[in-house]
């Protein structure tokens, strides 16, 4: 590489329309053979890894892999990666070679809109090829989001210096390393690279990586060492285990804190719904889709984290909590509290609402029962009365009936009316002491 260029590493935490169906356990062997096999029938998505025999086959492999797979096109571009994850997140991955004179301030921006330029121009791409693969998911284990836009959303768009060894010796990279990294959260670790303490500096948006081991390189070598039996679908123990962590472990602390945010976005957006919305009924399965896929990432973060190397584990963690991931988490948790509020409320509400109905109800059916009884017996009364007595074993008349028979039938409705009203009278009283 000339004085004249920096080789950068742009990586873009940007929106897709995919996401897995929420409840699919993808550690079973049912969705792995099921992605394999779907995954095959399309040339530009391939899946990251190939598949251990068993978890924790080797400590210098991961055990489980988070990506759902690799989009690529070499024909369109060959320096673009696109890692796409469960969540309708993807984290894209790009290589420059961008002109530096001198001035980082215009470095960062030209190798932003660089690659701004180029995921605009590929993001139609990307969508059809995602399309492509949910249109054939004939067990239904991908939803397309129907509210997705066409226009690309990046996130934000982080920007990694890649050097060699040797290029730390040179002033104008040792003066670029002091200002690419003075507002970082360690600006000292521009010294600590310098003096060859450190080989990476990895904490906010700028960072900074020395003798990457890139995963092409190593498969090339190990193709030349094997002759060409493993490849890139195979690779052999020995180039596995000299991954070099760091780039996939920012890619990982990428897509995990860009969806959190997504998900918390989400439940900020299901909030606002619920308490400014004319129906809160509407947005019930709104606030619940929401408290769910925030609590499966959740889960989700915490299982992949036993399944990573213990290198590529220290420094995702390192780098997350840098960026106060915590913090993120402990929001997401408050607004999935309140959501659940919310949710309790609205159905504290339906019930209250049925028990109102069903008082309705109750003192609809007395006040009739009251009333027919009152028709009843004034009928069987004035009838009985037109009888010496009610059967050949009485002597007299009722006096019961003969009572009723002489009583007005307004004061009888009346009375029927005053007995159902005491009844509701007594109902409340018992219920209010609840």
């Amino acid at each position: 590489m000339s004085n004249s260029t920096i080789a950068i590493r742009t990586l873009l935490p940007i929106h897709v329309p995919l996401s897995v169906n929420p409840g699919i356990n993808r550690r079973a062997s049912e969705f792995d053979e099921s992605l394999r096999s779907q995954l095959a029938k399309h040339p530009d998505l391939s899946l990251p890894k190939p598949k251990q025999a068993q978890e924790y086959e080797s400590a210098n492999v991961d055990s489980w892999e988070s990506r759902l797979c690799i989009w690529q096109r070499p024909d369109l571009s060959p320096d673009l990666k696109v890692h796409v994850f469960a969540n309708s997140i993807a984290v894209a991955e790009l290589k420059l070679n961008v002109p530096y004179n001198n001035d980082h301030e215009a470095l960062e921006k030209d190798c932003q809109r660089l690659s701004k330029e180029l995921m605009d121009e590929l993001y139609p791409e990307l969508v059809l090829a995602i399309e492509r693969f949910v249109a054939q998911d004939d067990e239904d284990l991908f939803t397309l989001l129907p509210d997705w836009q066409q226009d690309l959303k990046v996130f934000w768009i982080s920007r990694t210096i890649m050097l060699e060894q040797e290029q730390l010796q040179e002033q104008s990279i040792k003066d670029l390393l002091n200002n690419w990294l003075s507002h970082t959260h360690r600006p000292q670790d521009a010294a600590d690279i310098i003096a060859n303490k450190k080989d990476h500096s990895l904490t906010w948006l700028n960072y900074v990586l020395v003798d990457y081991r890139d995963p092409s390189a190593i498969e090339t070598e190990d193709k030349s060492e094997d002759g060409g039996e493993n490849g890139i679908d195979n690779p052999s123990p020995a180039a596995r285990q000299k991954e070099d962590p760091r780039l996939d472990a920012m890619i990982l602390a990428q897509y995990y804190y860009t969806a959190q945010e997504y998900c918390n976005q989400r439940l900020s957006a299901s909030i606002d719904s619920a308490y400014n919305h004319d129906s809160i009924e509407d947005v019930q399965e709104q606030l619940s889709d929401s408290r769910l896929i925030s609590r499966l990432h959740q889960v989700d973060y915490y299982e992949h984290l036993k399944f990573l190397t213990r290198p590529k584990r220290l420094l995702l963690e390192g780098i997350l909590d840098c960026w106060d991931y915590s913090a993120l988490q402990d929001n997401s948790q408050r607004m999935i509290d309140i959501c659940s509020s919310r949710i309790e409320e609205v159905e504290s509400r339906k019930r209250e609402r049925a028990s109102r109905l069903t008082d309705f109800l109750l003192v609809a059916l007395s006040f009739f029962a009251v009333f027919e009884l009152s028709l009843y017996l004034m009928e069987l009364s004035r009838e009985m009365m037109s009888r010496p007595a009610l059967s050949y074993t009485d002597e007299n008349s009722s006096l019961f009936l003969e009572v009723i028979a002489n009583v007005d039938t307004d004061v009888m409705f009346g009375t029927g009316f005053a007995l159902t009203l005491l009844l509701v009278l007594v109902y409340q009283f018992i219920k209010s002491r609840e």
